[in-house]
């Protein structure tokens, strides 16, 4: 079976017809796979055929390919983008704070959840009343989760985190909740737990729970096991995973969950999610979605377990995962692995005052207090393992980093050209790499992510306080990595399925460097659109090593796309956030579809954020 093909300015005659064309649009393929922002070939039409792109090229040349039974949609002039990939978020920690959704799959007589959705002082005025009625409601034994919303533009986290511990105590939730296990979750990370559901979760785990090692995640930097912390404070920064993925939720109702939030994703245009993974639970989850055929996009996953970075002490497990990494289906497979902790935000810098350097992490691959750190992951990179999906802070870290990976991989044996070949990734960026750091990611291959919506949250100003204007430069330095042609793959990191933001609030920070408040930080460091769009399609192909297959709309790959309801390329800058999908496809499958273009295409409207009655159903 011969397509037809658009390459090298001529055209190929297909010999037998498509399933679906759509034409008379603005196809912006990003089939330039170069390290800069171009995006390449903008088309009129394209046509598919077993979820796959078969042909691109003018109206006239793709309609010619139809046949009787081709379905043929008119775009009307709107633009079409590859799908966008998302190269560090968590889904499986964002989809339980979703209203919408949760409250489509949990009943009452499941377990009583509710939800806090006002500003955060109205939030605490009414917790009592809503933890009394929630305790009245339950059976004894009966799980109670209550979510503290950070609002619609997200800005009310520092005070609602700033009420765990505080105003909302693990001694009032077991006063007040004596027979119920009680899980207090906030709007992004941080969990309080009453007496009753650390017994529930430590039954669950039973010996293992007392190996769980800290890493930070309580209130105070500790080298106490995470579980005497939690028994005194019953607090946890993301502890919030093994109780809901691997004891709150019976698997089926998990993978619901789930399923419905990897359709939201697509409501934003993702088509790709990347994210670790941290439980079992979740792992079956998807993986049981996967086998059923239920996944809506794709999702590239990296193993993490903090609890017991110990494991990957054992050669027979660390082997394991790195002969595991690529394995899996076109919508979920293994991409790397974290071997050990990660995300100090030590710096090279002095600071503008001792008091910043006092409140700084220590390094995590420090050769002193980070010997089994380091240990670690040298011994999984000599393996042949792929660092990917870590969290890193500050430049110091990133030395470190890159020397572990230098030393391992030359221990190793490996060439230069083997070394890149495994594309060891870093994420966040959130004051790193330095100017000097940029030329030994090149060399050794490297790409990272981008944690744009830090900039707009406020966190470059934070770092303007304590670091000066030279570490502004350093956080998130997507215009340096281009000039240096490392590619760098654009993160989400939010629970965006409760807030007005999408993916395209994301788009805007990087290409303005903007905050929610209108300031501006380090505008150098700003991209253009082009080259935004090509770190958040094309670049995350490449972040997830599936660039063959994905990231552009290019003949032979997957028909990933969406359709937009304005021009991304020419509308104003501040336009660009306010972008709506109307269409996301999937493996030529439609997702998610508002229901104005469903109605002009004669269709039915689909994906949770149209069904479950999220802002796109009424588009």
């Amino acid at each position: 079976m011969v397509w037809g093909i658009w390459a090298g300015g001529s055209w190929l005659q297909a010999q037998s017809a498509p399933d679906l064309v759509f034409y008379n649009g603005k196809i912006v393929t990003v089939d330039n796979h170069e390290v800069n922002a171009e995006l390449g070939t903008i088309a009129q039409a394209i046509a598919i055929q077993d979820g796959k792109i078969v042909a691109l090229g003018s109206t006239a040349q793709v309609r010619a390919l139809a046949g009787p039974d081709t379905e043929s949609m008119d775009l009307r002039g709107r633009t079409v983008l590859p799908g966008l990939a998302a190269t560090h978020d968590h889904p499986t920690d964002w989809d339980p704070l979703n209203p919408l959704i949760v409250k489509k799959v949990v009943t009452d007589e499941m377990h009583i959840e509710r939800f806090l959705e006002e500003a955060p002082f109205e939030q605490i005025r009414r917790f009592p009343q809503v933890l009394s009625d929630a305790v009245q409601k339950a059976r004894p034994g009966q799980w109670i989760r209550i979510s503290m919303l950070f609002g619609k533009e997200y800005r009310g986290g520092p005070q609602i985190r700033g009420f765990f511990g505080r105003q909302i105590t693990k001694e009032i939730l077991d006063l007040a909740a004596p027979h119920n296990p009680v899980m207090i979750r906030a709007g992004f990370t941080g969990m309080l737990v009453n007496q009753k559901a650390i017994e529930a979760i430590k039954k669950h785990y039973g010996d293992e729970w007392a190996k769980f090692e800290n890493d930070g995640r309580s209130f105070e930097a500790t080298d106490a096991p995470v579980n005497a912390l939690m028994e005194e404070t019953g607090y946890c920064g993301v502890c919030y995973r093994e109780f809901e993925q691997d004891a709150l939720y019976p698997p089926p109702v998990l993978r619901e969950i789930y399923r419905l939030g990897l359709s939201w994703w697509a409501g934003y245009g993702v088509t790709m999610n990347s994210s670790n993974m941290y439980t079992a639970g979740a792992i079956d989850a998807y993986n049981t979605l996967d086998r059923n055929g239920q996944m809506a996009i794709r999702l590239p996953w990296t193993y993490f377990w903090p609890e017991r970075k110990s494991f990957f002490l054992d050669p027979y497990f660390r082997n394991f995962v790195v002969a595991m990494r690529g394995r899996g289906s076109d919508y979920f497979w293994l991409n790397g692995a974290i071997p050990s902790y990660y995300g100090g935000s030590c710096s090279s810098l002095p600071g503008t005052s001792s008091a910043v350097k006092e409140r700084e992490d220590d390094c995590r691959f420090d050769p002193v207090t980070g010997a089994e750190n380091r240990k670690i992951l040298y011994e999984y990179i000599k393996a042949g393992g792929r660092f990917a999906g870590g969290h890193t802070g500050g430049d110091r870290e990133i030395d470190y980093i890159l020397d572990i990976i230098e030393q391992a991989s030359q221990d190793a044996g490996m060439t230069l050209e083997q070394i890149r070949a495994k594309r060891h990734t870093y994420d966040h960026m959130a004051m790193s790499p330095r100017p000097d750091q940029i030329p030994r990611i090149k060399k050794l291959g490297m790409q990272t992510g981008g944690w744009d919506l830090s900039i707009r949250e406020g966190a470059i100003r934070l770092v303007l306080a304590n670091y000066g204007e030279e570490a502004t430069q350093w956080v998130i330095p997507r215009k340096s990595l281009f000039d240096a042609g490392v590619r760098n793959s654009v993160e989400i990191d939010r629970p965006l399925g409760y807030t007005n933001l999408t993916y395209f609030t994301v788009f805007h920070v990087g290409i303005t460097r903007k905050d929610q408040d209108g300031r501006i930080t380090a505008p150098s460091q700003a991209v253009s659109r082009e080259a935004m769009l090509k770190a958040a399609t094309l670049f995350g192909a490449y972040y997830a090593m599936r660039e063959d297959k994905l990231g552009s709309l290019e003949p032979g790959k997957f028909a990933d796309l969406i359709v937009l309801d304005r021009d991304y390329l020419t509308i104003p800058v501040d336009d660009i956030q306010n972008i709506r999908v109307l269409m996301t496809m999937v493996g030529g499958k439609v997702v998610h579809l508002v229901p104005s273009l469903a109605s002009e295409w004669s269709m039915q409207p689909t994906g949770a954020q149209v069904e479950l009655g999220g802002a796109a159903a009424q588009w």
